[in-house]
């Protein structure tokens, strides 16, 4: 796994990248058979098959879901999101998962549909959550064990693993003298939020980069804070 967050190698033809014509295939919505009622289903029920989802779309569930629930929700229209940009990002971010036993993009695409779901069928959105709070999350769900080696933030720590050098492990203490969650010994999470807006800052995936900045703020604070 890489130290710094590098998305160079997830956008190249071949290898860890996706194939252009690939993420064309995906940009081309509707899709149809089964494919299309799994994630008709994963749009708003509570039981979901994420293996299903994984065979149907020929190992592709987390890119084929985060697409579509950003192309059905109507996000990709409200925020003039580029299709195909949106394909290849989402193809390059289910690459950035290892072939983990857990961490996996099969347990990434499980997380994204249970999030999304929860949201908004849980009463959040529409009201309380705004279209670019529920894009946040979504990005946040699908991004959440991006590169995630297999090992506990402890491991990593008490290993002194690169990964602990690289993002400080010290606990920090607040002026209360608590510690917030995010400033406790979390390498890999720190790992993870870094890969994801490198990878949004890279000219071939960077999706959101025609969005106001005060958006894009707001957007990666919501994220951090997920």
């Amino acid at each position: 796994m890489p130290l710094l967050a590098d998305p160079s190698g997830l956008t190249q033809d071949g290898g860890d990248g996706e194939d252009p014509a690939d993420a064309e295939g995906l940009a081309a919505v509707p899709c149809s058979g089964a494919l299309h009622s799994l994630l008709e289903a994963a749009y708003s029920s509570w039981t979901y098959d994420s293996f299903a989802l994984a065979a149907a779309s020929q190992g592709h569930p987390l890119s084929a879901l985060l697409y579509f629930l950003l192309h059905r929700s109507g996000l990709m229209t409200r925020f003039r999101l580029d299709p195909l940009m949106t394909a290849r990002f989402a193809r390059a971010l289910e690459a950035g998962y290892q072939d983990q036993p857990y961490h996996n993009k099969i347990h990434a695409a499980d997380v994204l549909q249970t999030l999304h779901v929860v949201l908004t069928r849980g009463g959040l959105v529409p009201g309380y959550a705004d279209p670019l709070t529920l894009l946040a999350c979504l990005l946040a769900g699908a991004a959440h064990d991006l590169q995630h080696s297999g090992l506990t933030n402890d491991f990593l720590v008490a290993t002194e693993h690169p990964l602990a050098l690289l993002y400080n492990d010290n606990l920090s203490l607040g002026a209360a003298g608590r510690a917030h969650w995010s400033d406790c010994r979390s390498p890999a999470e720190n790992h993870h939020l870094a890969t994801l807006f490198s990878m949004l800052r890279c000219p071939e995936l960077a999706l959101l980069a025609h969005l106001p900045k005060q958006e894009r703020d707001k957007m990666r604070k919501i994220i951090i804070e997920l």
